[in-house]
């Protein structure tokens, strides 16, 4: 995980403890003045702490609900089961206590909600002239055309929350990234790495399929197998627009071509008479 994650994380759980402080410590010891303070600081913090930005041209993995909202649910049901919880558990006996420990499973729901944002803000893919990177939770990993072993075509479907389960929570790890549009069924680009590492990235999502496929060309990979023979050729003769065509050898003077023969003829002749 990196920085920007970490400090998303804080962002999130600082809050919710002050706020729970806050809270517990008004029932048992605090006065309600500093119960307030924490309150407000927890408002502060959350606001105050510096927003990631992605790179310019980068694509986000679609979030929904969004992630003030995923922010919102999870502080609610932070707050009140884990005060609920410590509360319950310290003052309660009997039933009570045992329903305030039952409390702290919603309660733990939050840090899931909160993992699913700090994904949402920290994880994007952007695509460069020679390869792409994909970041996900403040980690770049740059893949370079060259270094891809197949890149296949895939149309993938799956049920309404199977799909927002993908492409919300998406990424297992540095070496299996997922960044889906979030659709029951989207055709998707799969690039796998010569090192077994594998990328699925929405075709929809990608900014001028075209030119990242014309880029893919360049470097001399192979076009997936679902590209006709006539795109094939639209691409080619459209990277050759764009960056040349093929180096071509030189050509040979008239003067060069007569010698060349000569010589030829001249090593015949000695080899026919040994």
């Amino acid at each position: 995980m990196g920085k920007t994650a970490k400090l998303e994380f804080v962002r999130r759980v600082l809050p919710l403890c002050l706020s729970v402080l806050g809270i517990v410590g008004g029932y048992f010891f605090m006065s309600v003045l500093s119960s307030l303070l924490c309150l407000v600081a927890a408002g502060g913090i959350y606001a105050a702490l510096p927003r990631p930005k992605a790179p310019s041209g980068a694509v986000k993995p679609v979030c929904e609900p969004s992630v003030v909202t995923l922010d919102a649910i999870g502080m609610v049901l932070g707050i009140v089961f884990f005060s609920i919880a410590l509360i319950g558990m310290s003052a309660w006996g009997g039933a009570a206590a045992l329903a305030a420990l039952i409390c702290l499973g919603p309660a733990s729901l939050s840090l899931v909600l909160f993992t699913v944002a700090v994904r949402q803000e920290t994880s994007w893919v952007r695509f460069l002239s020679n390869g792409f990177e994909f970041t996900q939770f403040g980690l770049k990993v740059r893949v370079m055309y060259e270094d891809l072993k197949t890149i296949d075509v895939r149309q993938w479907e799956a049920s309404g929350w199977v799909a927002w389960f993908q492409s919300t929570i998406g990424s297992s790890g540095p070496r299996s990234a997922v960044l889906l549009n979030g659709a029951q069924s989207t055709k998707t680009l799969v690039f796998k790495r010569s090192d077994g590492a594998k990328f699925t990235i929405s075709s929809e999502l990608v900014p001028d399929l075209q030119r990242v496929l014309i880029n893919i060309d360049r470097a001399g990979v192979e076009l997936p197998d679902v590209i006709s023979d006539y795109q094939r050729k639209k691409i080619r003769q459209r990277r050759e627009r764009m960056y040349g065509g093929p180096e071509r050898e030189p050509p040979v003077s008239e003067e060069k071509q007569v010698a060349r023969i000569a010589a030829l003829i001249e090593h015949a002749r000695r080899s026919a008479g040994q």
